[in-house]
């Protein structure tokens, strides 16, 4: 019995912070680093945030959710406050969509 105990214990991933209401199970690492960078195109779009910080994190939401990288063919090859607000609804729709599926990142 108590074998099976610490092999329970031990199959249990500890470095996911995950939260369990009903039949929802949401991992709430990923929801940090999934808010986090949209905060960061956030402050790159309102307060003239680091251009690369920004377009790091796009490339970490467009592994999820649409990015419109197509409205960054532009001249200075920036992601217009337009675009961000056509794409950010999305992005939030997403996530309340698949937050119950216990999303990993992807590398």
């Amino acid at each position: 019995m108590l074998l099976l105990l610490i092999n329970c214990a031990n199959s249990v991933k500890k470095s996911n912070n995950v939260s369990v209401n009903g039949n929802c199970v949401e991992n709430l690492d990923f929801k940090e680093d999934y808010f986090k960078n949209i905060e960061t195109v956030q402050n790159y779009i309102y307060r003239q945030g680091d251009p690369q910080k920004a377009y790091q994190s796009l490339k970490f939401i467009a592994k999820y959710s649409k990015v419109s990288f197509e409205d960054m063919a532009n001249y200075a090859r920036t992601y217009p406050l337009g675009t961000y607000e056509k794409d950010y609804p999305i992005w939030l729709e997403w996530y309340e969509k698949n937050k119950c599926n216990n999303i990993q990142l992807k590398k």
